[in-house]
């Protein structure tokens, strides 16, 4: 008589319950019922596309649930979903798109990615996915004003960083040194860089992490700081015999003599507008205060004359 009393009592307070409860007890007390939810990929680029796709189980009656067949065409029934986002740091969950499963109960949906979150499927009676986290790979792209520049001028360095939308800290590494900056709300970002010692030097750029997306980098290029240096040239009458470095000198020979730079040292060598890179060749000169004697045809190259200044590298 007891355990009668106790059934009845349990039938009453179960006939008390909204349905969305009793769907979500159903949802948790039976494995099958549960939602399926996945993501096609875990890491995009900026507004790349991810498949998001799963299932809900069609809902279960109350007849269902007290032990009844239910109505088969309910359960194949089309459900709406609603597809959600909440970005990293937020504390909402936004709509991001609608969709509907087929009668099977499954469903699957294209959703662009700005930024890094989570997304979760809610079906049209309530029950949630667990959620699945999709991260951004951030996007840098980084370019030197002048790739060449003399002692003491400044190079600009500028780029982009996608996504956009935050101040993105980054850093400019040229020269030994570091330049510290931050993007602008389009994501774009720019430095001077004073060059003070001569040489050729890699640009890198790199873009911190941040909760909307990972962090990433780029190489600007390469800059060469130029310094003056006194030049003269050779050639004529001397081609067919060998240089100092090995080889023999020809009209088509591209290279610098020098007293002392070791063999093979690669050099930049401009004057007016144009430069060369180039390299040691050969021994000289040994006649008044010239530093370099160019070959006739890298004096053709950049247009220079005989004798006079043009600016080197090294």
């Amino acid at each position: 008589m007891k355990r009668f009393r106790n059934w009845r009592r349990r039938s009453a307070a179960l006939a008390l319950l909204p349905a969305t409860a009793l769907i979500a007890m159903s949802a948790t007390e039976t494995a099958s019922g549960a939602p399926g939810f996945e993501t096609s990929q875990k890491r995009v680029k900026p507004n790349e596309s991810v498949t998001l796709s799963g299932r809900f189980a069609a809902p279960q009656t109350a007849s269902t649930e007290a032990g009844g067949k239910g109505d088969s065409k309910s359960d194949a029934a089309v459900q709406g979903v609603r597809l959600q986002f909440r970005a990293n740091g937020a504390e909402h969950w936004q709509d991001a798109e609608r969709t509907e499963t087929g009668r099977s109960g499954k469903f699957s949906e294209r959703v662009k990615v700005k930024r890094s979150g989570r997304f979760r499927a809610v079906s049209a009676d309530g029950r949630a996915t667990p959620s699945e986290l999709v991260r951004v790979k951030s996007v840098t792209r980084a370019r030197i004003g002048d790739d060449t520049v003399k002692q003491g001028d400044k190079v600009a360095i500028k780029g982009h960083v996608a996504p956009a939308g935050t101040s993105r800290k980054v850093a400019v590494k040229v020269g030994g040194e570091t330049l510290h900056t931050r993007t602008s709300k389009g994501g774009g970002f720019k430095v001077k860089w004073k060059a003070e010692e001569t040489g050729e030097s890699t640009v890198r750029v790199r873009a911190a992490a941040d909760r909307i997306a990972a962090g990433s980098g780029d190489k600007a290029g390469k800059v060469a700081v130029l310094r003056p240096a006194i030049a003269s040239y050779y050639g004529p009458g001397l081609y067919g015999n060998p240089v100092a470095c090995g080889g023999t000198l020809q009209p088509d020979t591209v290279g610098v003599a020098h007293k002392s730079l070791p063999c093979g040292t690669k050099l930049v060598v401009a004057y007016g507008n144009k430069s060369v890179k180039t390299e040691v060749i050969d021994r000289g000169p040994y006649v008044g205060n010239r530093e370099f004697d160019l070959t006739e045809a890298l004096k053709n190259k950049i247009g220079f004359g005989s004798t006079g200044t043009v600016y080197v590298s090294k």
